[in-house]
């Protein structure tokens, strides 16, 4: 399986799912996955789901991996994950911040440029140009 790695599964609303990297080894990208379809998005380390959010149609996902590295050579690597709607012409975010140092999860309402790790994401061409605020 996926031993203590961490990877996403996303869930279509018809019943099938897309894993980061399934039982052959195939990785699948972001781009792969059909934002059209989504219901579901997961993270998972090993066998354990650490994190499920569902998504209604017209929510769109926010998934980043941003890794640092401390002048020590201590790696810290955090999953930025959470979704967007507009409403009525107004953006809405909710995010969450996986660390895989320690399994910590932070979470925020918006993306920050201030904030060490939920600083505003570049927009995926998968994104859409709707995304932006």
């Amino acid at each position: 399986m996926q031993n203590e790695r961490y990877y996403w599964i996303a869930r279509y609303n018809d019943g099938t799912s897309l894993n980061q990297i399934d039982p052959s080894g195939t990785k699948h990208a972001y781009a792969d996955i059909d934002r059209n379809k989504l219901s579901a998005f997961e993270m998972w380390k090993g066998d354990q789901r650490l994190l499920f959010i569902r998504f209604k149609q017209g929510q769109r996902l926010i998934w980043r991996r941003r890794v640092e590295t401390s002048p020590g050579g201590l790696v810290e690597a955090c999953h930025i994950i959470g979704k967007q709607e507009n409403i009525n012409g107004k953006n809405y975010q909710g995010i969450v911040g996986l660390f895989e140092s320690d399994g910590r999860i932070e979470i925020t309402d918006k993306f920050d440029k201030n904030h060490p790790w939920f600083f505003p994401v570049t927009i995926h061409k998968n994104e859409g140009e709707d995304w932006k605020e």
